[in-house]
């Protein structure tokens, strides 16, 4: 577990992916830079190229910042990733602008409200 400024960070190794929860604070734009930028590197170490997020932090980050928070995603090193993001508070309208500029980005992410279907769609979707 990574105690990180405002949130926590589990992140596990699962057969063919990373799966990371982040939990245990609110989120902002600082919050969610931070917590991508540990992803990355998490990925770019572990070889990982999907990767499976929960996210359990209570707001959101204001959907004029999201684009921000995709640059420092693209900066952290996700382009080439497949992303299965699960909200498991709030913000889905928010999280699925954030899918679109994603994919704009070279990031292959979608958004879920189930762990099991993220898991699912990680592995097997197209």
């Amino acid at each position: 577990m990574i105690q990180g400024e405002g949130f926590k960070l589990c992140i596990t190794r699962e057969d063919g992916y990373l799966h990371a929860r982040v939990y245990d604070g609110t989120d902002s734009l600082q919050v969610s830079a931070a917590y991508w930028a540990l992803l990355g590197q998490a990925c770019r170490e572990a070889g990982i190229d999907r990767l499976l997020v929960e996210e359990e932090l209570h707001d959101s980050v204001d959907i004029a910042e999201i684009e921000q928070v995709i640059r420092v995603m693209v900066e952290a090193g996700m382009a080439g990733i497949r992303l299965a993001f699960v909200e498991l508070l709030d913000d889905l309208p928010g999280n699925e602008y954030g899918e679109i500029l994603c994919r704009e980005h070279g990031i292959h992410a979608r958004t879920f409200t189930d762990v099991a279907l993220a898991r699912n769609w990680l592995l097997y979707g197209e």
